[in-house]
C-alpha cells in the first residue's frame, strides 16, 4: 500500500456508504425483504442492524490500521493462519464476485421496469462501466464515489420525505405479505442482512482506513458511515411499509413509489437509482479483484468474470435477493464471529505493546 494516505473522514464514510447503498438497499427491494414484511418487529430489527453495523465497520477498521492491511483474510481470520487465511480471503472473493450477479440483475430489471427495455441492456451497461472503472483500481474508484454519493443520498432522504408525506398508510389488501422462505422471522432476517452486508464492506472500509493519515480519521470516518447508513435504512423502511400489498409487489419498491407521486420523480430517482447499483457493483467487484495477483492474466480474469456475472444476472433481481442474499448472510455470520474474535486478539496485542 504505497499510495499517499490522505483520505479525510467524510471520505472513508462516502466509500463506506458507497459498498452498501446498491440496488437492493437504494431501491428498497432489500429493506422490504429483510425488515418491511415484518410490519413493527422490522423496525425493531432495523435498529439491530445499524448497531451491529457500526460495531463491526469499526472492529474492521480497528484491525486494518493496527495490521496494515486490506487483505480480507488477514482481517477476518484470528491467530495468523495463512492457511485459513487464504482460504477465508478466497472465499470472500467469490462471495463479492457474486455480488456483480445481484448488481447487473438489477440494472436490468430497472430499466425494464422504468421504460420497457429488455434486462439484458441495463445488465450489460453495469457490467460494462464496472468493468471499465475496477481496471483503474481504487483511486479512480475512489474519484467516483467522491461525487456519486453525496447526491445519490441527498436525492434518497427527499424521495422517501416526498413519499411519506403524499401516500397515506395503506389499509391491508392485495397479495398476501410472506417473508422469505430462508428468513423467515424478523431477528433471523435482520442477522442475515447484517452479515450479508459486512461481506461487501470489508475490503472498502479495510482499504479506506489504511489511506487515512492517522487512526482517529479512520475510525471517525468509519463510526459516520454506519450510522447514516443506519438511519437511511430506516427512513427507507418507513417509506416501504406506506402500502405493505404495493411494496410486496414491487421489485423496486421506492422507485415504484416515486413513479405514483410523478413521473419526473420516478425519472430522477431511476438516474440515481442506477448510480446506486453502480456504486456498489464497483466497490464489491473491486473486493474480489484485490485478491487477484498483479500480472497480465489479471485484466483478463476480471473483464471475464464481469462477462459471467451479466449472464447469470439474467435470472431476475427479485429471485437472487429472496434467495441468493440471505443463502451468503448464512456465510456472513461465520465472518463477523471470526472477526470480532480477530478483533480482540489485535486489541489486547496493541494494549500490551502499549504496557511495555
Amino acid at each position: 500500500m504505497n499510495e499517499e494516505k490522505n483520505l479525510s473522514a467524510l471520505h472513508v464514510a462516502v466509500m463506506y456508504v458507497g459498498a452498501i447503498m446498491g440496488a437492493g438497499f437504494a431501491s428498497g427491494r432489500e429493506t422490504w425483504q429483510f425488515f418491511g414484511v415484518f410490519g413493527e418487529k422490522g423496525r425493531t430489527g432495523a435498529v439491530i442492524f445499524a448497531a451491529l453495523f457500526m460495531i463491526i465497520g469499526l472492529a474492521t477498521s480497528y484491525i486494518a490500521r493496527k495490521t496494515q492491511t486490506n487483505d480480507m483474510g488477514s482481517i477476518i481470520v484470528p491467530g495468523k493462519n495463512k492457511k485459513a487465511e487464504a482460504f477465508v480471503g478466497y472465499f470472500m472473493a467469490v462471495a463479492l464476485a457474486s455480488v456483480m450477479v445481484v448488481m447487473t440483475a438489477a440494472g436490468g430489471s430497472l430499466l425494464n421496469q422504468q421504460f420497457g427495455l429488455h434486462p439484458a441492456i441495463g445488465g450489460a451497461l453495469i457490467a460494462v462501466l464496472v468493468i471499465a472503472t475496477v481496471l483503474g483500481e481504487f483511486q479512480r474508484m475512489s474519484k467516483v464515489f467522491r461525487y456519486v454519493m453525496p447526491v445519490l443520498c441527498i436525492a434518497m432522504i427527499i424521495t422517501c420525505i416526498t413519499v411519506i408525506i403524499k401516500n397515506p398508510v395503506a389499509v391491508e389488501g392485495g397479495d398476501e405479505i410472506k417473508p422469505s422462505p430462508v428468513a423467515p422471522n424478523w431477528l433471523l432476517a435482520c442477522l442475515l442482512y447484517t452479515s450479508y452486508n459486512v461481506m461487501a464492506m470489508i475490503a472498502i472500509v479495510g482499504t479506506s482506513s489504511i489511506k487515512t493519515k492517522d487512526a482517529k480519521t479512520a475510525m471517525a470516518g468509519t463510526a459516520a458511515g454506519g450510522v447514516f447508513l443506519g438511519l437511511l435504512a430506516m427512513m427507507i423502511l418507513v417509506t416501504v411499509q406506506r402500502d405493505m400489498p404495493f411494496s410486496q409487489a414491487m421489485d423496486l419498491p421506492v422507485l415504484g413509489y416515486a413513479d405514483r407521486i410523478s413521473k419526473t420523480l420516478g425519472l430522477m430517482y431511476t438516474i440515481i437509482l442506477f448510480c446506486a447499483v453502480y456504486s456498489a457493483a464497483t466497490s464489491n467487484f473491486y473486493g474480489f479483484t484485490t485478491k487477484l495477483k498483479e500480472g497480465p492474466s489479471k485484466k483478463k480474469i476480471i473483464i471475464a468474470t464481469g462477462i459471467l456475472a451479466f449472464a447469470l444476472g439474467l435470472v431476475g433481481f427479485k429471485k437472487i435477493v429472496e434467495y441468493l442474499s440471505p443463502i451468503m448472510g448464512y456465510a456472513g455470520m461465520a465472518i463477523i464471529i471470526m472477526l470480532l474474535w480477530n478483533f480482540v486478539l489485535v486489541w489486547k496485542k496493541e494494549h500490551k505493546k502499549n504496557e511495555t
